[in-house]
């Protein structure tokens, strides 16, 4: 870093009159055997959300190296700390949408209670990247994302498999249509290195995201874990963050409500996770922009086709999307539908760093006039029965699915029971299955149990499931998910009984219980509302959780 240069003031700088506490704190940082010379640089905070328990971050020590390698060669003293991580297919389920907002409060903690000057921010999964997100919006300090890659995905008797098959295998071993042996084979195979899961669940997903608004290089979000193109990309991340200080140039600077619109866009092009839309609009909350993003993700999902076919939404793997070209070639065929002049952190314009990226396979990367679906990935429905609406991912809805449905509801107030029934055949064609009681405020789970070995059931394209909690970004079937007042909240869910009938209409988006207003008002006013008290971290969690139209975020 040039000594002529005219720097901000840093935030480790002593202040000009004399202050125990500020000296002290020097003092103190002599003990780590830092000199003179590096206190004086900028204060990097490198935030590392690497686990050996976790597959997905695995192996970002090495990434985390790189960063460090970069800010040093840029004349920055970086520091590194870490960062709470989990794997959503690994943990306890009450544990993990909370565990995103822990991270952000651990971020800020760290990051402001240490006076840093500039943050890089290191992870992979489901979770850590949306709360990477929304800390550096909240901090809104010069900041770079380094997304961990993807997993490379195995085969097993030729077929490529990842972690959505094992629930499928489940119900098909339980069927007579697997064996044992073959089971077993499989969910060895899942996982054959660090990195997030191949298919288009939620991390690559909002790996994309975070590309696609600008906060990570662009190539990022689809290059493979184990690679030298993810070390390069981690090293010029670390020599970013230098000139993003030196310039002032925060996260609030990127993250816009144009940026986001753009990731919303992107996200239905891509067949991307339903979880998006309690992340997505965390990320605008916590950078302070007022936008109403469930509406977006509507009027999107009339705007955008379907251009990518990764599983679950067709036969490809992340390796293939990077072989055609990656996100940068998706976004430059829909550039049309973007706005080109929000800014990354390489301080160009999206146009600028989409320019030139060719689609390489066509039947990878999908034309807008010769799209998979024209419909985009996601879709939200309204209706008597979620009034604020419920969202779908029509790119994994089966055919037979995707016009009108008419049917007997089954109502659980657990994924396992709801699962069991499935297995003794107590759910049956033309059933819609209700999971209530699965949203933030009631206690955080998540349906993906049922909606997984649903896949690989003869019912699959038979059976509707509705849920006020959340599913895997994988999940696929005619499975709503984030159902809206949730029950807890005295929603509609509350009032549904067994057997009383639910149809939707896809290509008009709604979803409707066949009830008099009467009716319904006055079973919502009787119902015996079912809570799951938490304890510990898990009840600030429960207390403090927002709306999921606002993102679910504390407050």
């Amino acid at each position: 870093m040039a000594n002529d240069k005219k720097l901000p003031r840093l935030k480790s700088d002593l202040p000009d009159h004399m202050d125990v506490d500020y000296a002290g704190a020097r003092g103190l940082m002599y003990g780590c055997g830092y000199t003179d010379e590096q206190l004086d640089m900028p204060h990097i905070a490198v935030v590392n959300t690497w686990s050996d328990c976790n597959p997905g971050h695995f192996h970002l020590k090495k990434v985390a190296d790189e960063v460090r390698r970069g800010v040093i060669e840029a004349g920055g003293l970086p520091f590194s700390f870490n960062g709470v991580n989990i794997c959503d297919g690994i943990v306890k389920p009450p544990y993990i949408l909370p565990s995103r907002d822990l991270l952000v409060n651990e971020i800020e903690l760290m990051v402001e209670a240490n006076m840093m000057d500039a943050v890089v921010l290191i992870g992979t999964c489901d979770k850590v990247v949306p709360g990477l997100l929304m800390a550096a919006g909240r901090l809104d300090l010069p900041a770079v994302i380094v997304t961990g890659g993807y997993m490379r995905t195995n085969t097993l008797d030729g077929e490529p498999v990842d972690y959505i098959d094992v629930g499928a295998g489940i119900t098909k071993v339980l069927n007579g249509e697997m064996t044992q042996e073959k089971f077993d084979k499989l969910i060895h195979s899942i996982a054959p290195g660090p990195g997030a899961c191949g298919m288009m669940g939620t991390a690559n997903t909002m790996n994309i995201i975070a590309e696609t608004i600008g906060m990570s290089l662009p190539g990022n979000s689809t290059v493979a874990a184990e690679s030298d193109e993810l070390l390069d990309i981690a090293y010029c991340a670390g020599k970013k963050v230098m000139t993003l200080w030196e310039k002032q140039i925060t996260a609030r600077r990127i993250i816009t409500e144009a940026s986001i619109r753009n990731a919303i866009k992107t996200c239905m092009a891509i067949g991307g996770s339903t979880n998006t839309i309690i992340h997505v609009p965390a990320v605008a909350t916590e950078s302070e922009i007022d936008m109403d993003c469930g509406e977006i993700y509507a009027e999107a999902s009339n705007e955008i086709p379907l251009l990518l076919g990764i599983r679950p939404n067709g036969p490809h793997c992340m390796a293939d999307f990077e072989k055609a070209g990656g996100l940068r070639a998706l976004l430059n065929e829909m550039k049309g539908r973007l706005d080109l002049d929000t800014v990354s952190v390489n301080e160009k314009t999206l146009g600028e760093n989409i320019a030139g990226h060719e689609v390489r396979d066509r039947q990878v990367i999908h034309t807008l006039k010769d799209p998979i679906s024209t419909t985009g990935g996601m879709a939200l429905c309204k209706g008597n029965l979620v009034p604020e609406g419920a969202f779908i991912k029509l790119s994994a809805v089966p055919e037979r699915l995707r016009g009108t449905f008419r049917g007997r509801a089954k109502v659980f107030h657990n994924v396992y029971d709801a699962t069991n029934a499935l297995r003794d055949g107590r759910i049956v064609e033309g059933d819609a299955v209700l999971i209530i009681y699965q949203g933030v405020k009631a206690g955080p789970e998540t349906a993906y149990n049922f909606t997984t070995e649903l896949k690989g059931s003869p019912l699959r394209d038979k059976v509707i499931a509705i849920t006020d909690g959340r599913l895997s970004g994988a999940a696929s079937g005619a499975c709503f998910s984030y159902a809206s007042p949730e029950a807890a909240l005295r929603g509609p869910l509350c009032a549904v009984k067994d057997g009383d009938i639910i149809r939707y209409d896809l290509p008009s988006r709604t979803l409707e219980i066949e009830l008099s207003d009467e009716e319904l008002a006055d079973r919502m006013e009787k119902a015996e509302l079912k809570l799951h008290p938490k304890k510990g971290y898990l009840s600030v969690y429960q207390h403090c959780v927002g709306s999921v139209l606002k993102g679910a975020v504390l407050r």
